[in-house]
């Protein structure tokens, strides 16, 4: 019973940092909380408008364009929000990191649960324009909160990795930035891989980016009933990289998390 009551306690105190990060994001605007979800509904708007109206778009794969290609930001959008805020969690906290009792090893994760708070509101966006394409909803759907899990997996390792490192080198945020741009545009957000030759060594390269897993599990999942299509070498290369990168994350946090409080 304690250690429910402890794990309870954990999870609300996780719950209460997230809204208050939220919070803090829109602290002094006058629509505050609300600026959160602003954003990824101007999103929607502006690619709506750039590639259906003016670039009229053809479809993918029977599927208009626009659900295509929101399918394919939402779940990038997650990794690189996710990832970009995490990285600077424990400088940002640094009122925390000095408190001997707090669990710094939550910090990153409510970062991740916040970012998440907006992803959602995101989803809903998505499948409102989804149900506007004429796209039914299907079970398939499901699938997501899948790929939303393996997501959260993979940024939990990283960010513990790039939070830790980002203590004693500030440089470290910026090098995620410049990944994340490059990261961008080799994952197939903008693009497919129908682009290239059935058996071209690049499509072999790229796949290599776990994302790609990602990305193409919210369109099957959304877009073409199928959210398990990918290969069971697809799946297990990805559960390995991710579970390495979770492993070497709390490696790198537990060895390095002592000599926190010298440099902040």
């Amino acid at each position: 019973m304690k250690i429910l009551n402890q794990g309870w306690s954990g999870l609300n105190l996780l719950f209460r940092l997230a809204l208050h990060d939220l919070r803090s994001r829109c602290l002094g605007s006058t629509l505050g909380f609300v600026w959160a979800f602003i954003q990824p509904f101007v999103l929607t708007i502006i690619l709506w408008f750039v590639f259906v109206v003016a670039f009229k778009a053809n479809s993918v794969r029977g599927v208009p364009f626009i659900a295509w290609l929101l399918a394919g930001i939402s779940a990038w959008s997650f990794f690189s929000d996710g990832w970009n805020q995490a990285t600077n969690v424990f400088c940002e906290y640094a009122f925390l990191v000095r408190k001997v009792n707090f669990r710094l090893f939550n910090l990153p994760l409510m970062k991740l649960l916040a970012t998440l708070t907006v992803h959602v509101v995101f989803l809903l966006i998505v499948a409102l324009v989804l149900l506007f394409t004429r796209i039914t909803i299907s079970w398939s759907w499901l699938g997501v909160l899948y790929y939303l899990f393996a997501s959260a997996v993979l940024l939990a390792g990283l960010s513990y990795i790039t939070a830790t490192l980002h203590v004693f080198a500030r440089d470290v945020g910026q090098i995620v930035n410049v990944g994340l741009q490059f990261g961008f545009w080799v994952t197939p957000v903008f693009w497919g891989f129908t682009m290239f030759p059935e058996h071209s060594i690049l499509i072999k390269i790229l796949r290599l980016n776990p994302v790609v897993y990602i990305v193409d599990g919210y369109r099957n999942s959304l877009l073409f009933d199928s959210p398990f299509a990918a290969g069971w070498g697809e799946t297990a290369y990805f559960w390995l990289f991710t579970v390495s990168i979770l492993i070497l994350g709390r490696f790198v946090f537990r060895k390095l998390k002592p000599h926190f409080a010298d440099v902040l």
